[in-house]
């Protein structure tokens, strides 16, 4: 979309808001599916990511509509506003002229994640702590059903297993890949065992937090932060040893072990991948200390540089980095998104993986994409023809009939 170097954030120039950061480019052509189809977008969830889900479900459904599709945009902590009214109801298919599309899609806006004991009184309400009641039928009415629920709902393979359990066809990942990418810990031990090399890391049980503590080997500074989640909630870093168990605290709000990792000073890089294909390297940037979930949701808290500006030779190099963990995560025909940190002489460090990235207006999966030169919509429809090819479905008849 661009040849050279574009810093995409509060500070960039109008036009290059427009061309990058707003995911509906306007007009777009024309679909590249060959048949409208039924498309149920889930979103929201009953947990602390629920404000950046709610943002990347947003967006998608825009997109998805804007080409022609009928989109339900499904709250998988909501129940339907009319119990019991026909599932077919929800799919949308109406568009707002162009003078009244907003310039980027809803976006987080608040450090804060959700309150814990609201999303805990929701939760107890969900079928099999996934779905709220009444909206099975329209995600069964659905041709596919697009995965932006994210969390241990959604990046845990819950939904999924849910979804497979009632024959369902969904974007994104198996279970069995969200189960182990969901795991920090684990997915460095399987990465570091193909060569991959990563920061050293301790893990503490959550409820063992002295206990584990004691036997902790990993010279300091240390960042802290829960053994599964994402959005760097609970994130910390520690530099005087005396703050570990406060920091170990934070990390496990949500009942979680908590994964503690030696610090390394350096670049933060993000790549995005699908299927085989790998995307520009993209650098966030803030003032902050850290980038953690203030930097990534306040609005002015980063910035980022699409495509980075790396030395000769890394941008390839931390490219085929990112193909390798796809590759060897078994990720396989579904998205991904790997950070890594590049040090000061010239290392590349794996820090994690996620396989449902957040696309909302200012994230890193959508740039790396689109500085390539496919728009939002393309990269939505791309997703799902890919999901239906995944389950043997035809692209101009998915179900045979409803």
């Amino acid at each position: 979309m661009t040849d050279g170097t574009t810093s995409v954030g509060p500070s960039g120039e109008d036009a290059i808001r427009t061309e990058i950061e707003d995911p509906i480019p306007r007009p777009h052509p024309s679909s590249i599916l060959p048949a409208p189809l039924r498309i149920a977008v889930l979103m929201g969830g009953a947990n602390t990511e629920r404000n950046a889900s709610l943002s990347t479900g947003t967006a998608i459904a825009r997109a998805l509509r804007w080409v022609g599709h009928g989109v339900a945009a499904v709250d998988s902590a909501q129940s339907p506003a009319i119990p019991g009214e026909d599932p077919l109801a929800s799919f949308l298919t109406a568009e707002v002229d162009e003078e009244h599309v907003a310039e980027t899609p809803i976006a987080p806006t608040v450090a804060a994640p959700p309150d814990l004991d609201a999303l805990a009184r929701v939760r107890a309400q969900q079928e099999d702590g996934v779905l709220a009641p009444g909206l099975l039928p329209i995600l069964r009415a659905a041709d596919v059903v697009f995965v932006t629920v994210f969390g241990d709902e959604g990046e845990s393979g819950r939904t999924q297993r849910f979804l497979d359990e009632h024959g369902i066809v969904y974007t994104g990942p198996t279970p069995d890949v969200c189960e182990l990418t969901f795991d920090k810990a684990r997915t460095k031990e399987v990465l570091a065992d193909h060569g991959i090399d990563t920061p050293a890391w301790h893990v503490v049980r959550r409820d063992h937090i002295e206990e584990d503590l004691a036997g902790l080997s990993v010279p300091g500074p240390w960042i802290v932060k829960p053994v599964a989640g994402g959005s760097t909630i609970g994130l910390s870093k520690v530099e005087d040893p005396a703050e570990l168990p406060a920091a170990c605290e934070k990390a496990k709000a949500e009942d979680r072990d908590v994964l503690i990792e030696e610090y390394v000073e350096g670049r933060d890089l993000t790549i995005s991948a699908l299927g085989d294909r790998v995307f520009a390297v993209v650098e966030p940037l803030t003032d902050r200390e850290l980038y953690d979930y203030a930097a990534k949701y306040t609005p002015g808290g980063s910035r980022k540089e699409v495509p980075a500006e790396l030395p000769p030779g890394k941008t390839e190099e931390v490219r085929q980095l990112t193909g390798e963990v796809h590759r060897i995560l078994g990720i396989g025909d579904a998205t991904s998104r790997a950070d890594f940190k590049l040090t000061e002489d010239g290392r590349l460090l794996f820090l994690e993986t996620n396989p449902l990235p957040g696309m909302a207006a200012r994230s890193s999966y959508p740039l790396s994409v689109g500085a390539e030169g496919v728009t939002f919509p393309e990269l939505c429809e791309e997703i799902v023809a890919r999901a239906l090819r995944r389950a043997g479905r035809s692209l101009t008849d998915p179900a045979g009939s409803h």
